[in-house]
C-alpha cells in the first residue's frame, strides 16, 4: 500500500475541483471526454505511460495504440494515473482513489446502471427490448473484447454525440488491511463488534457520503 499511497498523496489534496460535465453516451461508455495522458502501474512493477481511459462495461483500462483502441488486460493492473486521477485495481474494475491515509483508501466505482438504461419508462421514448439490444450492442463493440480489438478512436470519438447518455451508480468502498468493504452503517457494522461500533457512532459524527469523512472509519476498520 505505501508505494501506491506515496504517489498520488499530493493528488488527492485537490479532490475538490470541479467535477467535469462530460456525460458518457452508449455510444463513447468512457468515464472521460477523450483518451487522456497517464501512467499504468503492472501488478510486477512496471510502469507505462500512454493515452488512457476507463471503459464504463466493465470499469476495464482502455489505452490508444497507434489509431486504435485496445484494452490492458486487467489482471495485470495495480494502478493507473489519468491526468489528475488515481485508479486501483479491486478485482479486476478500476475505481477511483477519492482520499487516503496510511490505513487505507476510499474509493469510488462508476458502473452503468442497465435496470434504468433498460426501463421501459426510461426518458429515451423506446421500449425496454428495443433499448435494451441497441444499447448493449453498442456497449459490447467497444473495445469490450481483448487487447486485440482493432476499433478505431477517431471514428468512435466522432459518434460520440450519436449515442443515448448513460445512467450511471456510484458507490463507495472502503480499502482495509487488504480488504473491500461497501462504504455504508449496515455493511461496516457487519465487519465490526456491535457494541464497539455504536460506541464508534456516537463519538464520530460521520458523513457517510463525503470521502474525508469516511477516512475516520479507515482508521476504525484498521484496528479491529
Amino acid at each position: 500500500m505505501k508505494r501506491f499511497s506515496t504517489i498520488i498523496a499530493c493528488a488527492l489534496l485537490s479532490f475538490a475541483a470541479a467535477a467535469q460535465s462530460f456525460s458518457p453516451t452508449t455510444t463513447w461508455p468512457y468515464i472521460y471526454a477523450d483518451f487522456t495522458e497517464g501512467e499504468i502501474l503492472s501488478q510486477d512493477g512496471a510502469k507505462k505511460q500512454g493515452l488512457l481511459n476507463v471503459s464504463l462495461v466493465r470499469s476495464t483500462l482502455h489505452f490508444i495504440d497507434g489509431e486504435f483502441i485496445k484494452e490492458v488486460a486487467p489482471g495485470t493492473v495495480f494502478s493507473v494515473r489519468i491526468g489528475n486521477d488515481y485508479y486501483i485495481n479491486a478485482g479486476g474494475s478500476l475505481m477511483k482513489i477519492l482520499a487516503q491515509n496510511d490505513n487505507g483508501y476510499v474509493a469510488e466505482s462508476t458502473e452503468i446502471d442497465m435496470v434504468k438504461l433498460n426501463s421501459t419508462e426510461a426518458a429515451y421514448g423506446s421500449s425496454s427490448t428495443t433499448l435494451g439490444t441497441m444499447a448493449l450492442s453498442s456497449l459490447e463493440g467497444i473495445g469490450a473484447t481483448n487487447s486485440n480489438s482493432s476499433l478505431n478512436h477517431m471514428e468512435l470519438k466522432n459518434s460520440k454525440e450519436d449515442g443515448k447518455t448513460l445512467p450511471l451508480i456510484q458507490k463507495k468502498y472502503l480499502f482495509v488491511n487488504g480488504k473491500i468493504v461497501y462504504a455504508t452503517r449496515k455493511d461496516v457494522q457487519a465487519v465490526s463488534d456491535p457494541a464497539d461500533f455504536k460506541v464508534f457512532l456516537k463519538e464520530n459524527k460521520i458523513k457517510w457520503n463525503n470521502p474525508q469523512s469516511l477516512l475516520t472509519v479507515v482508521d476504525y476498520l484498521a484496528k479491529q
